[in-house]
């Protein structure tokens, strides 16, 4: 059917006979739409009005015999055997000019009714794949600036390698596995906090054949105890997962394989992870306040069950996290800020829940915006002189007695040495901040709460199976 394009233009709009056979259905079409079935029920009752009252609306053919508009009157003319159809000849070429005849193509069904998976594929056609590229690399950036920074190569000077795990060393890993063993409900534990449950009568001994190595509450044991679970860890006697180094946080930025991977990892992950904020009828606004980083992943369990707010201060809080604190209390629009401290038992660990007080007071002056009297309390959850005494914890060690709270420390302890918190066994740990939230809730609105997240939870699960469906029928 290859003609000039002087006799094209003479042709076009012009409508003629043409035998069904000599027709070529478009690739394309196939791809972008959903393939064509003579048992389409659709197809089926249109061959049938094809049959009783022919082709009214003739098809669209590229000047190269291919199908422009027209497939299902097509496949129908084909069930209701006829062997001539009318056409209508276009003067574009599908072999010469492919991108055309696409656009084209899509053009001449854009009234069509279709389905999402063809309305999406249709898409990808119409889309520029340098500016849809350049979206993504904006949308990347807006999202995630990255730093440059000058590089330069760095050689060790020493390669030996470290010393393997002795037979004498073999107790000494007894005792950390035990350890590890009883505490992997709160996996990943710190190095302090395995120190801490290694001491005591039946303290091992560091070396076999050393009848004076006994672990100690000092420097010397600390360093053996690191030393051995780098070593544990190299040669695969302690999983990697059951030890870990919260304040060393690491920042990922998430990159896909492909788009089929990101695709699926947001399909699989859309609508999950729901939460009802079991704290919004409570009449008090509630927040967990830890001193430290390596107490986060046991605290954490907790204020995620609870649905409380949780801010590590790393030390003494600065005025950013009192701040953010305070936004939370004053949109919550609650009667009383409370907050629950997590801190060493130490000059300046104990110092730190008045300072919050007296920080909301005085800095952000609280009472001054609102009405209510005492509207921020405090309250110390850990580390607690009782809890020392009833668990018999190990003092640090070292005693910070450099702080200048130290001299009202030990008047109100009577005491010197420090303890800190990674001495509190984790269990008891969790179960104490446990028993604090439940001191400071209204517990019949909180099991309201709870039986309105079931109540969710069913409308979740089927908006979420009707997105799957939809997902699905996208056919990425």
């Amino acid at each position: 059917m290859s003609r000039s394009d002087g006799s094209s233009k003479a042709k076009w709009g012009q409508v003629r006979s043409l035998p069904i056979d000599s027709l070529r259905l478009a690739p394309e079409n196939e791809t972008i739409y959903k393939a064509i079935s003579f048992d389409d029920p659709d197809i089926v009752e249109l061959a049938c009005s094809i049959k009783a009252i022919g082709v009214l609306e003739p098809l669209l053919v590229s000047s190269d015999g291919y199908l422009i508009s027209g497939h299902r009157r097509a496949c129908a003319a084909r069930l209701a055997k006829l062997d001539h159809v009318p056409v209508r000849l276009h003067p574009i070429s599908r072999a010469l000019n492919p991108e055309e005849f696409l656009k084209l193509l899509i053009e001449m069904n854009s009234q069509r009714i279709k389905n999402t998976s063809e309305l999406f594929h249709e898409s990808l056609i119409k889309i520029n794949p340098r500016k849809a590229h350049q979206q993504i690399v904006n949308d990347r950036k807006a999202k995630d600036v990255r730093r440059g920074a000058s590089l330069s190569s760095i050689e060790p000077d020493d390669y030996r390698n470290r010393c393997v795990i002795s037979e004498a060393k073999t107790p000494f890993l007894e005792a950390v596995l035990a350890v590890l063993e009883a505490q992997q409900d709160y996996w990943p534990l710190s190095d302090r906090q395995i120190h801490y449950r290694l001491l005591g009568p039946d303290a091992p001994l560091t070396h076999a054949s050393k009848p004076n190595s006994r672990y100690r509450n000092d420097k010397a044991s600390y360093r053996k105890l690191t030393d051995l679970l780098t070593r544990a860890r190299l040669e695969g006697h302690v999983p990697w997962e059951s030890i870990g180094d919260e304040t060393r946080p690491t920042d990922l930025h998430a990159a896909f394989w492909n788009r089929a991977e990101f695709f699926r990892g947001a399909f699989d992950q859309f609508l999950k992870g729901y939460w009802r904020n079991r704290q919004q009828s409570q009449p008090h606004h509630i927040e967990i306040v830890p001193e430290k980083l390596t107490v986060r992943s046991i605290l954490q369990k907790v204020a995620q069950e609870y649905t409380v707010p949780l801010t590590i201060t790393r030390g003494m809080s600065s005025l950013p996290p009192k701040k953010a604190i305070l936004d939370r209390y004053i949109q919550s629009h609650k009667d009383k800020l409370i907050l629950l401290v997590v801190s060493d038992l130490d000059p300046a660990g104990d110092a730190i829940a008045a300072d919050l007080v007296k920080s909301f007071r005085t800095d952000f002056g609280l009472e001054n915006e609102f009405t209510f009297e005492n509207s921020v309390e405090a309250y110390k959850v850990a580390l607690t002189i009782e809890q020392v005494r009833d668990f018999g914890l190990a003092p640090s060690m070292e005693a910070k007695d450099t702080s200048p709270t130290y001299a009202a420390f030990v008047e109100r302890y009577d005491i010197t040495d420090a303890y800190e918190l990674e001495a509190f066994p984790p269990a008891e740990l969790a179960r104490t901040l446990d028993a604090a939230l439940k001191d400071v809730l209204d517990l019949e609105a909180y099991n309201e709460e709870l039986a309105a997240e079931e109540a969710d939870s069913v409308q979740i699960i089927a908006v979420q199976q009707q997105a799957q469906a939809f997902f699905s029928s996208l056919n990425l």
